[in-house]
């Protein structure tokens, strides 16, 4: 056997580094995909939880209203009860001195 007959011919040579290059091509092709492809799932995430965040804002800026209206409503209320209590005690005095008898369960 010669060294021609041994040694691949050249085109068989040729039709390898073609394949291996077209391989590789098809491969970086592949990943470029798989890279955009995560990509843009992690740009809709991003966006979805942007959305979902500004939601829980205004839905946290509804709740602190709401709950510094009730605590005003309940301080007014407070201060209310206080004057009337105040009222009662000096009416219930009034009346003492005047002679009248307030029964202890009407009291307060």
């Amino acid at each position: 056997m010669s060294e021609i007959d041994v040694a691949a011919p050249w085109w068989m040579a040729g039709g390898v580094a073609a394949f291996w290059l077209l391989r590789e091509t098809w491969g970086a092709i592949l990943s470029r995909r798989k890279e955009r492809t995560e990509t843009d799932a992690n740009v809709t995430l991003v966006a979805g939880l942007k959305e979902r965040i500004e939601g829980l804002e205004t839905s946290l800026r509804s709740i602190e209203e709401k709950l510094d209206r009730e605590m005003e409503l309940r301080r007014r209320a407070e201060e209310e009860a206080h004057r009337l209590r105040l009222r009662v005690q000096t009416l219930e005095s009034a009346l003492r001195r005047l002679g009248a008898v307030i029964p202890p369960e009407v009291a307060g």
